[in-house]
């Protein structure tokens, strides 16, 4: 069995402890480009293929950070790494996926417990265990240890890191699209490892599905770090603007509202 709150104690745990780790998050849209179906944020609709087809469903608008897209016909090589970063397996290679109970009846988690298999089933677990229900949990607790680490960050480049509770020490700005215009970061931030004798350092991803093939790439080849996919669950603190058109949990966290989704669990057998 597995529930929010105990995967969350493991992160938890394996922060504090120093632990090499990756925690990688295949979300709702990583799911789609793993079924190789049309992904589009664009300026007021979105394409979800898997879901709604081609169809354009329209929408708030999605500022520019907020924006990608990902075309089965022209992205071939972003499908493929993505289905390499969800089938690789490693001793705490952690993988995030939908809930069993989620809004889609759980076809999402099924498709990726059957892509996946039964082997390394310990390194399966939520790609919402770090917000929704437990976002006040890593807010009060995760959040304040970042201070005493090393970190590496990689977010859009209009962030501003004045307003974080930490300091950072390099930051790997990326923009829009940047699972297909920064396509070629992991190869960059491998060599600034190599370059400088990077070990002991946490890294923060918050950058779609390229924190995807961050955190494989990365952990295969320098596991003497922590990587871990943290979605969009600092963007208020860095000041971004993408979050208060498509984030409900955000928008009822920092702005003091007693929503559902702060209370959203899941449990699987």
């Amino acid at each position: 069995m597995k529930s929010y709150k105990k995967e969350f104690d493991k992160l938890l745990n394996l922060v504090k402890g120093k632990t090499p780790f990756a925690f990688s998050r295949f979300s709702d849209g990583e799911v789609t480009v793993l079924r190789n179906k049309t992904v589009v944020l664009a300026e007021d609709h979105f394409i979800q293929g898997d879901i709604h087809g081609p169809n354009k469903i329209y929408a708030n608008s999605y500022m520019p950070e907020e924006q990608k897209s990902f075309i089965p016909e022209k992205n071939r090589k972003q499908h493929c790494k993505l289905i390499d970063a969800f089938l690789f397996k490693k001793e705490n290679y952690i993988k995030g996926i939908p809930g069993q109970n989620s809004l889609d009846g759980g076809e999402s988690w099924k498709f990726c417990t059957e892509m996946h298999g039964t082997e390394d089933w310990e390194n399966l677990s939520f790609s919402n265990v770090m917000i929704n229900g437990n976002y006040g949990r890593f807010i009060n607790e995760m959040l304040p240890l970042f201070s005493e680490r090393e970190i590496v960050l990689v977010a859009n480049e209009n962030s501003k890191l004045d307003k974080l509770p930490f300091k950072v020490k390099k930051f790997f700005p990326i923009g829009s699209n940047c699972m297909v215009n920064d396509f070629d970061l992991p190869d960059k931030i491998s060599e600034w490892i190599k370059e400088n004798d990077i070990s002991n350092h946490l890294f923060l991803f918050s950058a779609a599905s390229l924190s995807n093939f961050l955190c494989y790439d990365l952990f295969k080849n320098h596991d003497n770090n922590q990587y871990m996919d943290i979605g969009s669950s600092l963007g208020p603190l860095l000041q971004l603007e993408g979050w208060k058109s498509s984030r409900t949990y955000l928008l009822a966290y920092w702005g003091n509202v007693d929503h559902p989704v702060l209370h959203e669990e899941d449990i699987w057998n």
